[in-house]
């Protein structure tokens, strides 16, 4: 089944190219006019922007923006939002069941990633434990990284905290920005995801096997 698509989108700078197309005069046939202005996309490349794609295409590694009370793609660190001591709120009923909203914060050393061209001009390394299935537990941590690739500064720890899980919804809060830490069959929800169990007694089952 195909992923839903939402504003889920890249930092990331996309060529344009010129296109070579040439007009004909109206009163000549034979003369072959230049191109107008308007008749050029953009020759150099655009600054980083948000993008909208579809939850297939987000990869990990990804920058991606969420707006207000959309579902989240995959497993995302926290880097800023919309509100000035970056904490949002998520709800969880998806998860747990629980309707109250719950607050999630974002982490100290990514909080000046406020934009597009902020996201596409810094690196980082993230290193995390192997997913798993235990919804309340998550190690990993984040290393700035200078142009050189060398680490900067010190590893900055990740929890739930500053986690937003797929299955949650952003609620009271305009927007966040964050960098997919897992997808797919990696994330919390899917991993805990199984087959309805049985209700059928272990007498009942052997008596009519089918």
């Amino acid at each position: 089944m195909r992923s839903k698509s939402k504003t889920f989108t890249r930092g990331i700078k996309i060529p344009y190219r010129k296109k070579k197309s040439l007009h004909k005069d109206s009163s000549d046939s034979s003369t072959l006019k230049p191109p107008r202005d308007d008749d050029l996309v953009d020759v150099e490349t655009p600054k980083p922007h948000w993008r909208s794609t579809a939850w297939e295409d987000v990869r990990v590694g990804d920058f991606v923006k969420i707006r207000a009370d959309e579902p989240f793609p995959g497993d995302i660190i926290i880097c800023t939002t919309s509100d000035p001591e970056d904490v949002c709120f998520v709800e969880t009923k998806n998860l747990d069941g629980e309707t109250n909203l719950k607050s999630r914060k974002s982490v100290g050393s990514l909080g000046h990633l406020r934009s597009a061209d902020a996201c596409a001009k810094h690196a980082f390394r993230i290193d995390a434990d192997r997913p798993e299935t235990n919804m309340y537990r998550l190690n990993a941590k984040i290393t700035a990284l200078n142009e050189k690739g060398e680490d900067e500064g010190k590893a900055e720890p990740i929890d739930l905290n500053t986690v937003l899980l797929r299955g949650t919804v952003l609620r009271n809060t305009d927007w966040v920005i964050g960098i997919v830490l897992f997808t797919g069959g990696d994330t919390k929800i899917v991993l805990n995801s199984g087959g309805t169990p049985s209700k059928r007694s272990k007498l009942e089952r052997q008596m009519n096997p089918m």
